[in-house]
């Protein structure tokens, strides 16, 4: 068996309370709850109570909203879309945009949270096979396997099988057409040394907005894990495939929310008029299948060493959607027809009987206004009543494999306990972008399944080695650790088209270093401090931008610094932090013609990205956890951050004026887009023999947006909002024939069915709709 150090024994002892059943006997809360790890940075760990306030069809990236320092927003009532999920932590936000928080599945990088490619930990997990969700606010652990992590990471930890055997199935319905089976069978233990088990679950929803075709999500997801212990040796295994269909949530601007607060502008009626229907919700679409497997040894070396060496493997492929409302004319350089690369020469949206395209009648000035101003060319009153409508259906193919190792080294020597490893992976990365014409706009989006035009064609090779080492010293009362890491980066893309293949690109980082010291005051109490050096890696989509000058661009970096307390005696425990962050070098996309309205389905790989300059962010965080009796429980957290931009915007300004054309933007001093200041959460839980119930709350600050005037530079605002959400449900020992025990759990979020805006878009002009009051019932029966 593996020999475990201090800080692996807490480890396992958090991942046992989580992994057994979801409700102790005859459902009283266990007196001792674990808030953080005695580590020298803030962390958190998610109590079983956040994961029953979701339902089963939820993500399990909802479950850690209301630990301090996170919001957690998803356009889709059961977080059933991607492309319309935002993370913030600290000031720091994964969205369409930007992805600076890193993420692990079992220590395993996720490969990256961004939409073309990358895979968030809900593609991996599911609820029902959730341990638990360790988080590293602002500085993570230092062995963290992630090219993202400058502000935080999120480790999701799956459930190690049972020892004894049990098959499970659960059913639950919900509003908005969703229904879910979840199957699962424990294998108990087999061969003497082994436990498994192998679960699989089907998900369907429909967007909450509209009805009929409006879209939805259907999931199909299946795991596998065994754990097996020879002597000094245990492998673990584990397998995730998920295949997901989405259809996406539109952002909408604050007049628009204002006018219409129950509407994305994406509609599921036909209309066969292409302006209309280019906003069709079911031709907006997110498909992704994501294939996860890895192997673990953590091989006990002596009663003071442990190595533990990690291979696996990830697959992602999918593509996303979008139906333009015109056909293009691709050309190549030299302006002759092509069906592959080039660029567009111009776009129609009617022809005549043979196909040709039209013009608009001569003098006819008529434009839709909706979504946006069609102009004349995509209005059909422009046109004579035989001219037939034309339209593209746009999909962005994405593939992705990658094959990596951690490696990890633990050694404990007197008073030092030393740590040491590396993390490698090779990742391919092939994104392409085709146009297929729809077979008859007035009629419907179905399409010929080939491509008119194939856009562009690339494949993005990524080479990432990381090494790091760190020493924590027991001097008395007081541990004391010092660490280093590097990050050694490497990328080269290919363009099938023009047969080129980049340079290849150094993104390294420099030494990282990082330091902290905990204290232990007494029994019940210990102080901390840290400072840890961060870094995200330049993402292989500047290398599809030929008007970035990677010459020009630095990877971005944060320092960031912690001081805290935790205190955990009797019933109450409590973590409170204050923290401060430089980040400095971000990395912004600017996309030609940015200021203008409607969408440019056409944009391709024009566009550059480019250094803004850098956030600087403080604030505070407060959890606690109180027993007022050994049945009910009363959590809170409290969140101030304030998160302001160091530099003017260099895309707007120059030698501090704006430039000529250029819109307002950012000035040094300004507040961070999308920031909320302040956050708070109040929950409680209550068990009563086989009854229980919880309800929570968590009020969201106002936040600032775009500046729309340069002169007074005023700011969209988008107001707080409060969300309280509640949940039930019954526990019953059986033991009648086949069934061993009964359980149905009711959740209901958006009790008060609040109308708010959730995440944004990253440019402070858009946001996602809040869903409303969402309510699902499941039945769980273990055989």
């Amino acid at each position: 068996m593996r020999t475990l150090t201090k800080q692996s024994t807490l480890s396992l002892a958090i991942a046992l309370a989580f992994s057994t059943n979801s409700f102790a006997n005859n459902n009283e809360i266990e007196e001792v709850t674990v808030v953080a790890k005695p580590t020298s940075y803030a962390n958190s760990v998610i109590e079983q109570s956040m994961i029953e306030q979701q339902s089963s069809v939820s993500s399990v990236l909802a479950v850690i909203d209301n630990l301090p320092g996170i919001s957690i927003n998803e356009g889709d009532a059961f977080g059933g879309d991607d492309w319309s999920t935002t993370i913030t932590m600290r000031g720091f936000s994964i969205d369409g945009n930007q992805q600076q928080l890193g993420m692990t599945v079992d220590g395993i990088p996720n490969g990256g949270s961004n939409y073309g490619g990358g895979a968030k930990a809900n593609r991996y997990l599911d609820s029902e096979n959730l341990a638990t969700v360790e988080v590293g606010q602002g500085t993570s652990d230092i062995a963290s396997a992630s090219l993202e992590a400058l502000g935080g990471t999120f480790n999701f930890v799956s459930k190690d099988p049972s020892l004894e055997k049990s098959t499970t199935f659960a059913y639950t319905n919900g509003d908005h057409n969703a229904s879910r089976y979840y199957f699962k069978h424990e294998t108990g233990s087999i061969f003497d040394n082994t436990q498994a088990y192998v679960s699989y679950s089907q998900t369907d929803t429909s967007r909450w907005i509209g009805d009929g075709s409006n879209g939805g999500k259907d999931n199909q997801h299946a795991e596998l894990k065994f754990v097996s212990n020879f002597d000094a040796l245990t492998l673990t295994g584990r397998l995730s495939y998920d295949d997901v269909s989405e259809t996406n949530y539109n952002s909408v601007s604050l007049e628009q929310f204002a006018q219409t607060p129950d509407w994305d502008q994406l509609t599921w009626n036909w209309t066969g008029t292409p302006h209309f229907d280019q906003m069709f919700a079911e031709g907006w679409g997110t498909l992704r299948e994501n294939t996860l497997g890895y192997l673990k040894f953590e091989y006990a070396i002596s009663p003071s060493s442990l190595l533990t060496v990690s291979p696996y493997y990830h697959k992602n492929s999918g593509r996303g959607d979008w139906i333009p409302p015109y056909l293009t004319s691709p050309v190549d350089e030299n302006g002759n027809p092509t069906t592959e690369g080039g660029s567009n020469a111009g776009s129609y949206g009617f022809v005549d009987s043979d196909g040709k395209p039209l013009a608009p009648n001569e003098g006819c000035t008529q434009s839709l206004s909706w979504p946006w101003e069609s102009g004349p060319g995509l209005n059909p009153a422009c046109y004579s009543a035989d001219a037939t409508p034309v339209m593209s259906y746009r999909h962005t193919h994405y593939d992705k494999n990658r094959l990596g190792l951690t490696a990890n080294y633990q050694l404990t020597l007197g008073m030092h306990d030393i740590e040491a490893g590396i993390w490698y992976e090779q990742s391919e990365r092939d994104e392409s972008r085709d146009w297929h014409k729809v077979i008859d706009a007035r009629v419907y989006h179905h399409f010929d399944s080939t491509p008119y035009w194939t856009q562009y064609k690339n494949t993005f090779d990524t080479d990432t080695f990381k090494w790091y080492l760190q020493d924590s010293m027991a001097l008395g009362d007081f541990t004391l650790n010092m660490g280093a890491k590097q990050y050694l980066v490497e990328l080269q893309k290919y363009d099938h088209f023009n047969d080129i293949s980049s340079d290849k690109v150094d993104s390294d980082s420099d030494v990282l270093f990082s330091a902290g010291v905990l204290y232990q005051l007494n029994s019940s109490t210990e102080l901390f401090a840290s400072y840890s050096e961060n870094f995200a890696a330049i993402k292989d989509g500047v290398l599809e931008r030929d008007s970035s000058t990677l010459t020009d661009i630095e990877p971005e970096t944060a320092e960031n610094i912690d001081f805290g307390v935790r205190y955990n005696a009797d019933r109450l425990s409590l973590t409170a932090t204050a923290y401060s962050i430089e980040f400095e070098n971000r990395i912004t996309f600017i996309a030609p013609g940015s200021d203008t309205s409607g969408i440019d389905y056409t944009i391709g790989t024009n566009g550059s990205y480019i250094n803004v300059g850098g956030i600087e962010s403080q604030g505070f965080e407060l959890s606690a956890s109180y027993m007022l009796t050994n049945e009910w429980n009363i959590y809170t957290s409290y969140t101030n951050n304030s998160s302001e931009y160091a530099s003017d915007d260099p895309s707007s300004y120059a030698n501090g004026e704006i430039i000529d054309g250029a819109g307002p933007s950012f000035r040094a001093g300004d507040d961070v887009i999308d920031a909320p200041s302040d956050m708070f959460v109040l929950s409680t839980d209550y068990y009563s023999g086989d009854f229980r119930f919880g309800i929570s709350a968590k009020y969201t600050g106002e936040r600032l947006g775009a500046w729309t005037d340069e002169q007074t530079r005023t700011r969209n605002e988008v107001d707080g909002y409060t969300v309280i959400d509640f949940n039930a449900g019954y526990y019953a020992e059986v033991n009648a024939g086949a069934f061993k025990s009964i359980d149905i759990a009711f959740a209901v979020t958006n009790l008060t069915d609040k109308q708010y805006l959730a995440g944004g878009t990253g440019n402070g002009s858009t946001y996602f709709i809040g869903a409303p009051r969402t309510a699902a019932l499941t039945f769980t029966a273990n055989f």
